[in-house]
């Protein structure tokens, strides 16, 4: 069918002044090749099965659904395209309209072709084969175009499940009938009169928003009104898919993470449906999956994968969720994650902070966040969200730094403070953790920031002839512990951060959390 015709036969059958079905267009396609298959309830249940090719939804109705057992051949009649805004349809169709009944999302996803590159093509030549990666449908599938029986109207075609690792023989679609959107059944969108219409008119997308920050205490607890998760060690970043499937993906304080990372630029087909806001980290895993500060600074130079950690959302499916309790918003986001080798959902457990605390410890990771269940996201810092640490480490400003001494050049230490009051106090230094090539990177930059007086506030203590800097280079340090003084035993230097301004860097001393 010629493309300016694709939704011709869509259009012709629907009055949208009545239906709350999308009119829709043809959209253009994105990194990723998109799947929805919606059950149906209209005349009779039956599973509505549609992949993207070509700008719109290419569809089949499939009456027994689709299945993980591969020797269960199912019809697939082939009906109209649909448009593309149709894969987050989920609600009524109003009685007298064209399939008029309760539709629910039963799974979505994306898929890859495993033949051809086009998958119009491989649908009009009658066959396509792919691999499905859904929440329900994973691994390859084939639909072939087959002869009609005498007397049969419409375009018959089956839909069959080849074999490989993600087949099941016992497996029933019946037996997971609910949808992977809301978690609804279809008796339940029936029930309920908020799914009488489809949301055609969304939420406006919140602009730069605010993050929300957890204060620091000094020891991990239990408590069944809390939630607890790992604390992911790598640049905070909100992420942002617009309807257009356009991405941004900025830092608390506004910086452009894209423009550093281009490699997540796939991370615009990673979350269904669209337009989503999604609060979480990026960071650079290691073999055991555990996050790494100087392995995400090493990132663009070695090659290290990087991984969006996703542990919550602000806005999803047409609303503003950041007054919702952050238990439902974790439960929403979760759903929404069309692509999990892109994004990794950041799991949690209920109550037992303690024992997550100590696993940390066993695994030397940085700590874990602790947060109310019920808490909104006001973005700002509260009490409502906690972080215990499992290693010190924070950041702190670079004021100057000190002559280096022996066979080393470049700089000895690099003189770190943190603001309190709006000043900044001197800390102590740091000399570790620098390789070569990362001291002549610093000193560049140290050039070009001298000045001739301190910039901290009293005394600085060093062992070396002290040069002075402007206070904007932040660096993120992990040491042993504070010492009577108020200085850094054993620091350690792990990388420089611009995700964050120097002039947000306070002086972070843990609270004591008191009883619950």
């Amino acid at each position: 069918m010629p493309a300016a015709k694709r939704l011709t036969e869509y259009v012709e059958k629907r009055d949208f002044a009545v239906t709350p079905e999308p009119r829709g267009r043809r959209a253009k396609r994105g990194a990723r090749l998109r799947f929805v298959v919606q059950m149906h309830r209209a005349t009779r249940l039956h599973y509505d099965f549609r992949l993207e090719a070509d700008g719109v939804l290419a569809s089949w109705a499939v009456p027994k659904g689709p299945t993980l057992a591969p020797n269960d051949r199912r019809l697939a009649m082939h009906v109209e395209d649909h448009p593309m805004a149709y894969r987050t349809f989920e609600g009524k169709i109003p009685a007298g309209q064209y399939g008029a009944g309760e539709v629910i999302v039963w799974d979505e996803g994306w898929y890859a072709l495993a033949e051809g590159s086009d998958p119009a093509d491989e649908i009009a030549k009658g066959k396509i084969t792919f691999a499905m990666h859904g929440k329900k449908l994973k691994g390859l599938f084939t639909l072939v175009r087959i002869k009609p029986r005498t007397g049969e109207s419409g375009e018959p075609w089956l839909l069959l499940k080849d074999h490989d690792a993600f087949e099941d023989p016992s497996w029933d679609p019946a037996e997971h009938a609910e949808s992977v959107r809301s978690g609804k059944t279809l008796a339940e969108i029936k029930r309920d009169p908020a799914s009488k219409t489809w949301r055609s008119k969304a939420e406006p997308l919140p602009k730069k928003p605010s993050v929300e920050l957890a204060t620091l205490i000094d020891a991990p607890f239990d408590d069944p009104d809390w939630l607890f998760e790992i604390k992911w060690d790598g640049y905070r970043a909100v992420c942002t898919v617009d309807a257009r499937g356009a991405l941004t993906l900025v830092s608390r304080n506004g910086h452009d993470l894209l423009a550093q990372f281009p490699q997540l630029a796939d991370l615009a087909s990673a979350f269904s449906p669209l337009p989503i806001v999604a609060d979480g980290e990026i960071v650079a895993l290691d073999a055991r999956g555990r996050s790494d500060f100087q392995r995400l600074q090493e990132a663009q130079q070695r090659g290290h994968a990087l991984t969006f950690v996703a542990f919550d959302v602000l806005y999803a499916q047409g609303r503003d969720r950041r007054s919702e309790p952050l238990e439902a918003r974790k439960a929403l986001l979760e759903r929404c994650i069309a692509d999990d080798t892109l994004v990794l959902y950041s799991k949690h457990v209920i109550g037992k902070g303690r024992a997550l605390f100590a696993q940390a410890r066993r695994r030397r990771l940085e700590g874990i966040i602790g947060k109310k269940r019920t808490s909104r996201y006001v973005g700002r810092r509260t009490r409502d969200w906690v972080k215990i640490k499992a290693q010190s480490e924070q950041e702190f400003v670079v004021g100057g730094w000190t002559e280096p001494r022996g066979s080393r050049k470049g700089f000895g230490s690099l003189l770190l403070g943190a603001y309190v009051e709006k000043k900044l106090r001197f800390v102590g230094s740091v000399g570790a953790g620098f390789s070569a090539k990362r001291i002549a990177e610093i000193v560049a930059r140290l050039k070009t920031l001298a000045r001739v007086t301190s910039p901290f506030d009293g005394p600085v203590r060093a062992n070396a002839v002290e040069h002075w800097a402007k206070p904007e280079l932040v660096a993120e340090v992990r040491f042993a512990e504070w010492t009577r003084e108020g200085l850094l035993r054993q620091p350690a230097f792990l990388g420089l951060r611009t995700d964050k301004d120097a002039r947000d860097v306070v002086l972070e001393l843990p609270e004591h959390r008191g009883a619950p």
